[in-house]
Order: structure tokens, then C-alpha cells, then sequence
């Protein structure tokens, strides 16, 4: 049996109950070798492999799993820009007769609405900016779209060292939208959501924009923005988006 487990961000407060108890009993666990560390204490053993080798860490948990059980490690939610749906494509691919569990775990944009207040309330999308696997055109439209149908934005994988272009390009997008809406979205960003060394802050586009450098040498890639629609707003230093209530039943 191949489990592809969900972990969160990787602290043992996130990891589900169904998650904990799958790595205590598979024989196997298999990871990116960043994750070794929240995984080491359950005392199996661990495979590990490093970026972009996705491919050859899935299909060697599957191939263990013919005659094991294997816990295929992914962080966040693995069917949420995780490891599910490769684990699946390759199987049928390579004709794998292993039965292929999901086990569900927290993904960034719950925990990083709960940090800023309740931003999520409302209709939301989720977009990762790397165009490692996306065509930066294709990621540009869906934020264009996102705007126009004023969805809340949860913001993956922003920004790295190498690659800035699709940061600086989605922040004009906001900006114009903002300038012709005469919106001044609000702004949530999170680093390290759920772990040790979490922190936040929450801001505005013409903040963002104002101060671009500050920002960009604290967004990585380990930090998720929320980017409000035209109704979130801020209440008692947090980020809310109301779901309408006192507008349906407590008209004047």
C-alpha cells in the first residue's frame, strides 16, 4: 500500500490524527530531504532525495510499495501542489499494481488565514507563481481572472533568489486593478506559517509598492500571501473578509 501523507508545515501540532497514525505503522517513509527532520521521530526508515527529483522519489516509493506499506511525504495538503496526483500519473504510467491512499493535511492557505484573522471568509482561489511547471503567461492570466472575478488570492511559492519575474509582474496586475477599481487592497503576508518561526504582517498594494525592496528581502519562498477582495478590510489589526451576514440580517 502507498500512503501520500499530508503533513502541514511539518510541526507536530499539524500533523492530523489519521497522519500520525499512518507514520507510526508504514514500513517505509519517503521524502523531500528537507522534511527528514519532521519526520525522523517516528523512528522508520527514510528516503530521501532533493529538488526536481520528484519523478524518481515517487517512483521509487511506489515501487516499495509492491511488498510494503510506504508513506510518500508531502507538506501541506499532498493533493494541494503536492505529490498525490504525480503518485497517480505514474502509476498508470508504468502499469503499478499498488492500491494508492490519500491522507489529507493542512495546507498553507488555512493556517495562514487563521494567523491574519479570517481573510478566507469569503470565495477564494489558490496560485502558485512558479512557472517552473506553468507557463508564467498561464499563472499571469489565472491572477488576472482571480481579480476580475474579485476572488480572495492565496499566493504560493512568491518569490526566490532566481526568480522574481512573476512576483513583480502578478504585484502590477494588483496595482492596476487597484488604481482602476479605487481599491487599496488589503495585503496579508506569512512566513513560516505554522512553524517555530512564524511571523507576519499585513499591509496594502500601495504600501507593497511603496516600499518593494524592504518587502522582497522578507517574502521567500517560504511565505504565503493572501491578497483581499474589494470587501476585506482590516479589524482589530487582522485581516477580515465578511461573508455578508450583517449585510443579509441586520439591514437598517
Amino acid at each position: 500500500m502507498l500512503y501520500i501523507v499530508g503533513i502541514g508545515p511539518g510541526n507536530k501540532d499539524f500533523f492530523t490524527e489519521e497522519a500520525e497514525t499512518i507514520l507510526n505503522n508504514v514500513d517505509l517513509i519517503v521524502c523531500y530531504k528537507g522534511y527528514k527532520k519532521f519526520i525522523k521521530r517516528f523512528n522508520k526508515p527514510i528516503y530521501t532525495s532533493g529538488m526536481k527529483k520528484e519523478i524518481d522519489r515517487t517512483n521509487y516509493a511506489l515501487n516499495e510499495a509492491k511488498d510494503k506499506d510506504v508513506a510518500l511525504v508531502s507538506s501541506g495538503d499532498a493533493t494541494i501542489y503536492g505529490m498525490a496526483s504525480l503518485a497517480y500519473e505514474l502509476s498508470e504510467k508504468n502499469n503499478v499494481d499498488v492500491p494508492i491512499k490519500v491522507i489529507s493535511g493542512l495546507t498553507s492557505a488555512s493556517i495562514c488565514s487563521a494567523i491574519l484573522g479570517a481573510p478566507l471568509n469569503h470565495d477564494f482561489c489558490v496560485i502558485s507563481l512558479s512557472d517552473l511547471l506553468t507557463p508564467l503567461d498561464v499563472i499571469l492570466n489565472r491572477v488576472k481572472c482571480a481579480l476580475e472575478g474579485d476572488f480572495v488570492i492565496a499566493v504560493y511559492n512568491p518569490l526566490s533568489k532566481s526568480r522574481k519575474e512573476p512576483f513583480l509582474k502578478t504585484l502590477n496586475i494588483i496595482k492596476n486593478y487597484a488604481e482602476k477599481r479605487k481599491i487599496n487592497y488589503v495585503i496579508g503576508i506569512v512566513k513560516n506559517a505554522g512553524r517555530d518561526s512564524e511571523e507576519y504582517k499585513i499591509t496594502t498594494i500601495n504600501d507593497l509598492m511603496d516600499n518593494l525592496d524592504e518587502y522582497m528581502k522578507y517574502i521567500d519562498m517560504n511565505t504565503t500571501l493572501i491578497v483581499g477582495n474589494s470587501n476585506t478590510k482590516i479589524v482589530d489589526n487582522k485581516m477580515i473578509t465578511p461573508r455578508g451576514y450583517l449585510n443579509k440580517y441586520l439591514k437598517k
